[in-house]
């Protein structure tokens, strides 16, 4: 993540498919202190089935420094069937990232 000084801050979904399971990350970072709340949400649908996960809650950040929100784990199947959105409310502005 590289935010410049025009959007300030910055988010971004990490995945890292591990043994029997994925991990899902939303992530943020600022070039200066922000505050604000997140939204991260991930559906999946695969072999074994359908689900819909939504988690929220409020952050602060440092300057310079990157900050996991949340993580959300599906099991292994996930890899490459899910979609991700990562939305920040701050006192910066409003940033969203999806992936894949």
């Amino acid at each position: 993540m590289q935010p410049t000084a025009a959007t300030a801050i910055e988010c971004a979904i990490r995945t890292a498919p591990q043994s029997g399971y994925v991990k899902i990350e939303a992530v943020a970072r600022s070039v200066s202190p922000a505050s604000g709340r997140y939204r991260f949400l991930v559906d999946k649908q695969s072999d074994t089935g359908r689900s819909s996960n939504t988690q929220s809650g409020s952050f602060v950040l440092q300057a310079g420094q990157e900050q996991v929100l949340t993580t959300i784990v599906l099991d292994g199947s996930a890899a490459g069937h899910y979609r991700a959105e990562l939305m920040l409310d701050s006192d910066h502005g409003r940033q969203t990232c999806t992936a894949p």
